[in-house]
């Protein structure tokens, strides 16, 4: 026994199995007209583990079926938006939720609010989003290829479309790290805001569009995202389709009576 200490204890062996997390891997909070969804896994990077993509899963459901929320933003807690897939994973398991596909699907419009690196499938959540803003500490990046995986998520997909094909092979094949600046350089975030500056942007932008039209929100994304898989004469029939619909809507004649009585038109998604 050394002198001046208590009896010697061996050191337990590091558990293979992390420690479960106290309170939801995603919150959602619903304000102002805002579903709020939060990443809620800091100490594990809001990495895309089954938990976390099963919470998000439900989350999006619910904030998709929530009707005094008209615009959704994702969120994350902790210095980085989210690290991806766990280490061990070598792809989604067959047995988890697609967060990425429930995302996606969301017929209300997304912000992303993304701070610190948003790495492989975590870049996949935010590309999954409508707009993104980005605090200028933001990294986006895919190192799949340099641990020999392909990058999933349907970033290969969305990630040209957005930044065109030379710009993501770039970021696929080489594992470029793009910073924030740069990002919005590309057109790949709406804005790039100091860290401090990040939610009240997000909030302003997301209450923005919560004052307006559900329906026209709703329409108009519709007709956007349906055009990538259109011919021209089609998505051009299509947006006429949406414009002769929201004609019939009380949304629509609401804004007319608000315009002529010179207030704020007071919308009810019907």
């Amino acid at each position: 026994m050394t002198p001046g200490r208590g009896p010697s204890r061996a050191r337990r062996p590091p558990s293979r199995h992390p420690r479960p997390q106290p309170g939801p891997a995603v919150e959602l909070a619903i304000r102002d007209g805002v579903a709020w969804m939060t990443l809620a896994r800091p100490g594990a990077r809001n990495r895309c583990d089954a938990e976390l993509c099963a919470a998000l899963a439900d989350v999006c459901a619910a904030a998709e079926d929530a009707e005094p929320a008209r615009v959704a933003v994702l969120a994350a807690r902790g210095p980085a938006f989210s690290a991806g897939l766990p280490r061990a994973a070598r792809g989604l398991h067959p047995d988890w939720p697609d967060a990425v596909a429930a995302l996606a699907g969301m017929t209300k419009p997304v912000i992303a609010a993304v701070q610190g690196e948003a790495l492989g499938w975590g870049f996949a959540l935010a590309l999954a989003c409508d707009v993104r803003i980005a605090s200028t500490d933001a990294v986006f990046a895919l190192p799949d290829a340099q641990e020999g995986r392909l990058p999933g998520g349907g970033v290969t997909q969305r990630l040209p479309r957005i930044v065109g094909v030379a710009r993501a092979l770039e970021m696929v094949l080489l594992g470029t790290r793009l910073g924030a600046v740069r990002a919005a350089a590309w057109g790949l975030v709406a804005a790039a805001v100091p860290p401090g500056r990040l939610a009240g942007a997000v909030t302003e932008v997301a209450q923005g569009l919560a004052a307006r039209g559900p329906l026209a929100l709703r329409f108009a994304k519709e007709a956007v995202v349906r055009a990538l898989d259109l011919p021209l004469a089609e998505g051009i029939r299509l947006e006429e389709d949406l414009y002769v619909l929201l004609q019939t809507t009380e949304d629509r004649r609401e804004g007319i009576r608000a315009f002529l009585e010179r207030r704020k038109p007071r919308f009810s998604g019907r």
